[in-house]
C-alpha cells in the first residue's frame, strides 16, 4: 500500500524532497518522517526509495529478563542502563545485589569508587585521572586494597627532567621558585613575586633603587632601557619586550630597533638560564618534576569499545563502522566529546545514534542538533532513516520569522522530542535569558579588572592596561545593548525550552570565541569576538550546569577543529573541558600559552616579498604529549590515514609545483610595494589612505597576474595563466577517453560584470582559443541558486562540463563533483590550511572513479606567493602534530608531509632553495652587530663605573 501511494504521489507531484513539496509540507510536524521515505540527491534532483519499502528495517530488541553469569549481567547492565546497576543485575541473576558485586569485584571487573561511592566498570575506573584515584584509594583505607593494587598497575611512568621543559610563567612552577631565581641568579635580594590564577597575571615588586645598582640586573641579564627583572616580568606574562622612543616629527612613540633587539636577546638569555637553573638543584628538581607529573602526566586514556551496542530502534539497513560505534560509546560514557573525524567518516550518524542512546538511558531529556543552514533537510532525513520511529522536530530559518517564531519556540518547549534539529542561524536567534547573560558578562568584566590591577602593579603595563580597559568598555557596551534588547523581546529564552544536550555540527564555525591576553605584537593570536561564538559558549556553560557542573551534554563535530591557528586548541578546550582547565590552572589563555607554548622570533619572508625579516610568532609548542593527553580526554580524532578511506592516489605522492618566473615589470612593482610598506611603517600615510592589508592584496594580485594591478599590461607567456592553460590542455588530452574533468581554484579576480580584466575570463578565452568547446568551461559564480548549482555540478560529474573555475568559498565546500575529476589547479594560495584541505578534498574523495589524480600549485617566483605558502606552512605545523597523534615528539618542530610540500613551494618561489639559508645568515648578521654594539656599550659603562668607584 505504501509503495503504491508513494509512486502515485511522485508521479503527480515529484519527489517528496523537491523544493515545491518542501514548501508545502514544511510546517507539518511529521515532515521529517516524509523525508526519510526517500534518498534524495540534491545535485541530480532525483530520489530513490528508502530501504523499508522493500524489506523490514527494524528488529525487535528487548531487555533480557535473566542472565546466567555475573559477567553476562554486567554486560547487560552496561548495555541497557549505561552503568553498573547492582539492583537490576541482582534481578537478572536472582541473587542479592551485593553478592553479584562481590563476584564481579573478585574478578576485577568492577570497582567501588571512593570519590562518589558508585560502582564502576574496570575500563572506566582504571582510566582517566588514575593518579588522583590512587591517592583517594590509599586514603580510603584497607577496604580499597583491591583498588590500590589495580591502580598501581596502570600508573603512567613518570617523566624525567630531561623530557620536561620548564618555562617562566608555567602554572606548575610556584612564585616562590621564581623569587629564588631572581635572588640567586640575578642577585636581587629584595623582590616579591605574585600570581593571580583568576587573571592569569604575574607581578614582580622590587625596589628600583637597588636594581639600578645591580650589574646583573642592568647589564648581564638586562639593558639600560629594560632591566632583567622587567624582562622576567615579560617572560612570566608571555610578553615580548619592545622599546619605544618619542618620534621627533610627531607625538607618536616609535620602536627603537637596536634597544628592542638587545632586550629580546637578554630575554632569550634569561629564559635559557631559567630552564637550566630550574633543575640544577636536587630538591627543587624532584619537587618540580613531581608537580608536573601529578598535573599533566597523571591520566591513562580510556579505550572505548562500542562493539556491544544493541541500539534499540536503529535501522538494520545501515552497517556502522567500528570507529562510529566506539565514538557513540565514548559520548555516552565520557560526556563532552569532540568528534574530530575526517570528512566522509559518518559524523552525522554518530551524533544521531549518540543522542538516541543518551535519551534511552536517561542521560538526556531533549537533545538539540545544531547544523549548518544548508544541511538542515539532509541531516534530518538521515536521522529519521537511521531511527524511523524517532520524534524529530526540524526548525529552519523561516520558522523563526514573524509570528511563526513564537509558535516554533512553544513547540520545542512543550514537545517530547527525541531530537530538535535546528540551523546555526536559528540557534543563535533563540537567546539565553538576560539574567544569565548579564551575570556572565559581569563576571568577565571582573576578570578584566583583576588583570588591569595586576598590570598596574608591574609599573610598566600602560599599553596593556589601555588594551584591557578598551576590552572592558566593549563588554560594558555589549551589556547595555543586551539589557536594551531584552525589553523588546518577550519570547521564551533558551533555558525555558528544556534542551539539555547539544550536538553542534561543523563546530569550527564557532571558533572566534572571545579571549583576553596580555601578549602583544605577537603573530598567530587572533582576537576575534563573534556574537555566534559567545552565544554558543553561554549555552554550553548552561548545558553543563544542567548536568550538575560536570563536563557533560556538549558534543562538537568537525573535520577541522584547528582551522587556522594554534590558539584554537585552547578555544576547543574552553568549550568542552572548562572544569579540567580550571583544575589545571589553565582557564586563562596566557597561563595555557606559558605552559605549553612559546613565542619564536624567526626568519620569515617579508609580506611585500622583497626580502626577509625577523618576526615574533606564537609558533612553538612544548611538552606536547601532555598537552595532547589533556586535549585527548575530550577529542576523538580520526584522520584519513587512520580510517584508510578509499580515495584516488595522488600522482607523485604530493602536489606538483609549477614555478613561474617573475617578469621585470613584476619585480619593479614589488619594489614600489616595499616603498609603500616603508611609508606605512614610518607613519607617513594614514591607514585610510594605505595600509598593509592593501599592500598585501595588491601583492597577491600582482603575483596572480600583473594585469590586475597595471591596466594595459601585456599577457605574460611565462605567467600563471599561460602555465595553467598548458597543464589543463595536457590533462584534458590525457583523459579524453573517459571525459575527465578539472577544477581551477582562484580566490582573486572573480568574474564580475564591468571589470576591466578578469583572470577567469582570460583563462576561459585562452582555453577556447586552444580548441576547448565553450560548453565544456563554466564558472561556479554563474550558478546563483541551489538549483542552478545542482545542474552545474551534475554536468561536471557527467563530463559535459570538463573545466570548472571557482573560489574556495563557492566551490570548496559542498561541491560534490568528484566522479570524473582528474586534476585540480591552485592558481593562488588561500589563507588557511583548512582551505587547502577543503579545495583538495573535492578531488581526493570517495566516489572519484579515477585511479590517480594530479594537483597543481602555481607559484610566481620572488612574489607574494612565497609569503602566502610560508604562512600556510607555519599554520599547518600545529594542525599536523595534533592530528598525527605522535607521542614521540616533545616539542613541535617538524611538519608532516603536506606541510613539507608548502616548504617546497616556498623554496621554489624564492628562485633558489638555498636562498632561505643565506637570508637567515644575512638576517642574523645585523643582529650580531647590534648585540656586539650593545655589549661594547655595556662594557664601557662598566669601566666608567669602576673608574668612578676608584675615584
Amino acid at each position: 500500500m505504501l509503495n503504491g501511494s508513494y509512486d502515485r504521489y511522485v508521479a503527480r507531484f515529484g519527489c517528496l524532497s523537491n523544493r515545491a513539496n518542501a514548501l508545502a509540507f514544511r510546517r507539518d510536524p511529521d515532515y521529517p518522517l516524509l523525508l526519510s521515505l526517500e534518498h534524495y540527491d540534491e545535485e541530480i534532483e532525483t530520489a530513490s526509495k528508502a530501504a523499508f519499502f522493500s524489506r523490514r528495517t527494524l528488529a525487535r530488541i528487548v531487555e533480557p529478563e535473566a542472565a546466567a553469569e555475573p559477567e553476562e549481567a554486567l554486560a547487560a547492565s552496561v548495555q541497557w542502563r549505561g552503568r553498573v546497576d547492582p539492583a537490576w543485575m541482582g534481578r537478572l541473576l536472582s541473587a542479592p545485589p551485593q553478592a553479584v558485586l562481590d563476584a564481579l569485584a573478585e574478578r576485577g571487573l568492577v570497582f567501588l569508587d571512593p570519590a562518589d561511592g558508585q560502582w564502576k566498570t574496570a575500563d572506566e575506573y582504571l582510566s582517566g585521572e588514575v593518579k588522583a584515584k590512587l591517592r583517594l584509594a590509599l586514603a580510603a583505607g584497607p577496604g580499597a586494597a583491591r583498588n590500590v593494587t589495580a591502580l598501581e598497575r596502570v600508573q603512567p611512568e613518570d617523566l624525567l627532567p630531561a623530557a620536561i621543559e620548564p618555562r617562566l610563567g608555567a602554572v606548575w612552577i610556584p612564585a616562590g621558585d621564581v623569587e629564588d631565581f631572581i635572588r640567586q641568579v640575578l642577585e636581587q635580594k629584595d623582590c616579591e613575586v605574585g600570581y593571580s590564577a583568576q587573571a592569569g597575571a604575574w607581578s614582580v615588586r622590587y625596589p628600583d633603587w637597588s636594581a639600578r645598582q645591580n650589574v646583573k640586573v642592568t647589564q648581564e641579564f638586562g639593558t639600560s632601557r629594560l632591566n632583567a627583572i622587567e624582562l622576567v616580568q615579560c617572560a612570566l606574562n608571555v610578553q615580548v619586550p619592545t622599546v619605544r622612543d618619542p618620534d621627533p616629527e610627531s607625538d607618536r612613540m616609535i620602536v627603537n630597533p637596536d634597544e628592542t633587539l638587545a632586550a629580546r636577546e637578554k630575554l632569550a638569555l634569561i629564559k635559557e638560564r631559567f630552564a637550566a637553573w630550574a633543575f640544577d638543584e636536587a630538591e627543587r628538581r624532584e619537587r618540580l618534576c613531581r608537580t608536573y607529573n601529578d598535573l599533566f602526566n597523571a591520566t591513562r586514556p580510556r579505550q572505548f569499545d562500542g562493539s556491544h551496542l544493541k541500539l534499540p530502534g536503529f535501522s538494520r539497513c545501515y552497517a556502522l563502522h567500528p570507529h562510529q560505534r566506539d565514538a557513540v560509546w565514548r559520548v555516552v560514557q565520557s560526556g563532552n566529546t569532540g568528534l574530530f573525524h575526517v570528512v566522509g567518516a559518518g559524523k552525522t550518524a554518530v551524533c544521531a545514534i549518540a543522542g538516541m542512546e543518551l535519551r534511552r538511558l536517561g542521560f538526556a531529556a531533549k537533545p538539540c542538533h545544531v547544523v549548518p543552514n544548508h544541511m538542515l533537510a539532509q541531516y534530518t532525513a538521515e536521522f529519521v532513516r537511521l531511527y524511523p520511529n524517532a520524534a524529530v522536530l526540524m526548525a529552519g530559518k523561516e520558522d523563526l520569522e514573524g509570528d511563526r517564531r513564537r509558535e516554533l519556540v512553544s513547540r520545542i518547549a512543550t514537545g517530547d522530542w527525541d531530537a530538535v534539529v535546528i540551523t546555526h542561524s536559528s540557534f543563535e536567534r533563540i537567546r539565553m535569558s538576560p539574567v544569565f547573560t548579564q551575570t556572565f558578562i559581569k563576571e568577565l568584566i571582573m576578570e578584566i579588572e583583576m588583570a588591569v590591577r595586576a598590570e598596574r602593579r608591574n609599573d610598566r603595563g600602560n599599553r596593556i592596561v589601555k588594551q584591557l580597559e578598551a576590552m572592558k568598555k566593549n563588554w560594558t557596551v555589549r551589556l547595555e545593548k543586551l539589557l536594551a534588547d531584552a525589553k523588546k523581546d518577550d519570547l521564551l529564552s533558551w533555558e525555558q525550552l528544556g534542551i539539555d544536550t547539544l550536538f553542534v555540527d561543523e563546530a569550527h564555525l564557532f571558533k572566534n570565541l572571545y579571549r583576553f591576553t596580555k601578549m602583544t605584537r605577537v603573530a598567530g593570536l587572533p582576537l576575534a569576538n563573534s556574537e555566534r561564538a559567545f552565544d554558543l559558549f553561554l549555552k554550553t556553560r548552561y548545558t553543563m550546569r544542567l548536568h550538575g557542573g560536570a563536563q557533560r551534554g556538549v558534543v562538537f563535530a568537525t573535520a577541522t577543529p584547528v582551522a587556522n591557528t594554534m590558539a584554537e586548541v585552547h578555544t576547543m578546550m574552553r568549550y568542552l573541558q572548562p572544569r579540567r582547565l580550571e583544575a589545571l590552572g589553565l582557564q586563562q589563555f596566557d597561563a595555557w600559552a606559558a605552559t605549553f607554548g612559546e613565542s619564536v622570533t624567526a626568519l620569515e619572508i617579508a609580506p611585500d616579498g622583497s626580502g626577509y625579516r625577523m618576526n615574533t610568532r606564537f609558533a612553538r609548542f612544548i611538552n606536547v604529549p601532555e598537552l595532547m593527553a589533556v586535549f585527548g580526554e575530550v577529542a576523538d580524532i580520526r584522520t584519513a590515514e587512520m580510517l584508510k578511506l578509499p580515495v584516488p592516489a595522488l600522482r607523485g605522492s604530493k602536489p606538483r609545483i609549477v614555478a613561474c618566473p617573475a617578469s621585470s615589470a613584476l619585480k619593479a612593482y614589488v619594489r614600489t610595494l616595499v616603498e609603500r610598506a616603508e611609508a606605512i611603517r614610518m607613519g607617513r600615510v594614514k591607514p585610510q589612505q594605505d595600509n598593509m592589508l592593501a599592500v598585501t592584496t595588491d601583492g597577491r594580485k600582482a603575483a596572480l597576474d600583473f594585469r590586475l594591478v597595471a591596466l594595459g599590461a601585456r599577457f605574460d607567456a611565462q605567467g600563471k595563466v599561460a602555465a595553467c592553460v598548458r597543464e589543463v590542455l595536457a590533462v584534458r588530452q590525457r583523459t579524453e577517453v573517459f571525459r575527465g574533468a578539472q577544477l581551477v581554484f582562484c580566490d582573486l579576480s572573480s568574474p564580475k560584470e564591468g571589470k576591466a580584466f578578469s583572470v577567469y575570463d582570460d583563462l576561459k578565452q585562452r582555453l577556447i582559443d586552444a580548441g576547448v568547446p565553450v560548453a565544456e568551461i563554466a564558472f561556479v559564480h554563474d550558478a546563483d541558486t541551489d538549483a542552478q548549482k545542482a545542474t552545474l555540478f551534475k554536468a561536471v560529474r557527467e563530463g559535459r562540463v570538463r573545466v570548472l573555475l571557482g573560489s574556495t568559498a563557492k566551490m570548496g565546500i559542498g561541491a560534490n563533483v568528484q566522479t570524473r575529476l582528474a586534476a585540480l589547479h591552485h592558481l593562488d594560495a588561500p589563507w588557511r590550511p583548512c582551505d587547502v584541505e577543503q579545495r583538495e578534498g573535492r578531488i581526493l574523495r570517495q566516489g572519484n572513479e579515477c585511479e590517480d589524480v594530479e594537483i597543481f600549485r602555481y607559484v610566481t617566483e620572488g612574489s607574494f606567493d612565497s609569503y602566502m605558502w610560508q604562512a600556510l606552512e607555519t599554520k599547518a605545523r600545529f594542525i599536523a602534530q595534533v592530528m598525527s597523534g605522535d607521542k614521540g615528539l616533545r616539542s613541535i618542530e617538524d611538519v608532516e608531509l603536506a606541510a613539507l610540500s608548502y616548504a617546497e613551494v616556498k623554496a621554489l618561489a624564492s628562485g633558489n632553495p638555498l636562498v632561505i639559508e643565506k637570508a637567515g645568515v644575512d638576517a642574523r648578521w645585523p643582529s650580531c652587530r647590534r648585540c656586539s654594539r650593545c655589549g661594547a656599550t655595556s662594557a664601557m659603562r662598566t669601566r666608567a663605573r669602576w673608574r668612578g668607584c676608584r675615584c
